[in-house]
């Protein structure tokens, strides 16, 4: 019995070990433990095929199936109508279902504004998940009718040009009143069409003289058919250093600042989900699109569109989104004149 005693007190002794450091390594694991996707995620896009959001979503499905990120395939699921209302709608619907996001564009804050659908403020009745980037607009046209910014203000001030746009008071539109003004030009005709890529083409196709559009959306006809002819930042795109800017040209107005990347409406790109995610949910998407952000193909890609790499985790996002939300309601309501909801809650 004396023999055993020590043995018996080993084991207990290591018995006790192994549990703590098991639950040391249980509270290191948090996240990983906490939730995790149990059926495939659907993620809702507001544009059509070749649009700028299905392109941006398509790409990230394509690092995170590549890299194994996600437990259940992610799937698109385009959803296009009511410049972004069908698809905001669907996501509302959805509400404390983890398994629903859907990718941010400007729409998504103007749309809202507008129409009177279940969302209004993004950052209120939805869940803002992450920020991955900023979108630069670019003024495109068709070098075959355009070779540089002097002929297209030339031809403005001359005569009424048609726009393509993806939608009626949307982002684009807000971009092209203001350049209207700013350079001076004759009323643009503003035709409207269901997504970013449909727009390109019909530039592209000499349907329309130009548009305001991310590079993304130009790149498969670029620079055959499509070349950027004006940048909205203060510098040249290095990607596009054909693009002059309008500081440069000395177009400063008030309305110019409406258009510059830094201070105006530019395009920002990210991801939110449905209304009243779970924390754990939301911490889950937050570490796998951070994990999309920092892979060499999406840094490329951001490199080759120009675009502005910027990273916001949800809570950061959401406080971006309430300031962003504002500078809209202020620029279509107070200085665009444009009637917006009757029912839009006071900030």
């Amino acid at each position: 019995m004396r023999s055993r005693g020590p043995l018996l007190l080993w084991v207990i002794l290591t018995a006790v070990v192994l549990a703590l450091a098991g639950a040391s390594v249980l509270a290191e694991r948090p996240a990983e433990a906490a939730w995790q996707p149990s059926k495939p995620v659907e993620f809702v896009i507001q544009t059509s095929p070749g649009g700028g959001s299905d392109v941006y979503a398509r790409f990230w499905i394509g690092i995170i199936d590549k890299y194994k990120l996600s437990p259940v395939p992610v799937v698109p699921v385009n959803m296009p109508g009511g410049a972004g209302a069908v698809a905001l709608a669907h996501l509302h619907s959805k509400k404390g279902d983890p398994h629903f996001i859907s990718p941010t564009l400007n729409s998504v804050i103007t749309t809202p504004l507008l129409q009177k659908i279940p969302v209004m403020y993004l950052s209120e009745d939805l869940t803002p998940i992450v920020k991955m980037m900023m979108d630069p607009f670019l003024l495109v046209v068709n070098p075959e009718q355009f070779k540089s910014v002097e002929q297209f203000l030339a031809a403005c001030r001359q005569q009424s040009l048609t726009a393509a746009g993806t939608g009626s008071k949307q982002e684009d539109e807000i971009q092209i009143f203001a350049m209207q003004n700013a350079f001076k030009c004759q009323p643009f005709r503003y035709v409207p069409h269901k997504g970013g890529g449909d727009v390109a083409k019909a530039v592209a196709g000499k349907h329309a003289d130009f548009n305001v559009n991310q590079p993304s959306e130009m790149l498969p006809h670029y620079p055959q058919r499509l070349i950027p002819i004006l940048s909205f930042q203060k510098e040249r795109p290095k990607e596009f250093p054909e693009a002059t800017t309008h500081w440069e040209k000395g177009i400063n107005s008030q309305w110019a600042a409406l258009l510059d990347l830094e201070t105006g409406l530019h395009q920002m790109r990210g991801v939110i989900g449905a209304p009243d995610m779970p924390k754990d949910a939301v911490t889950w998407y937050e570490d796998m699109f951070r994990k999309v952000w920092e892979t060499p193909e999406w840094q490329e890609f951001m490199k080759k569109g120009a675009m502005q790499p910027v990273f916001m985790r949800s809570e950061e996002y959401r406080k971006f989104l309430v300031r962003f939300e504002n500078n809209h309601v202020k620029v279509m309501r107070d200085v665009i004149g444009w009637k917006l909801r009757d029912d839009l809650r006071p900030r």
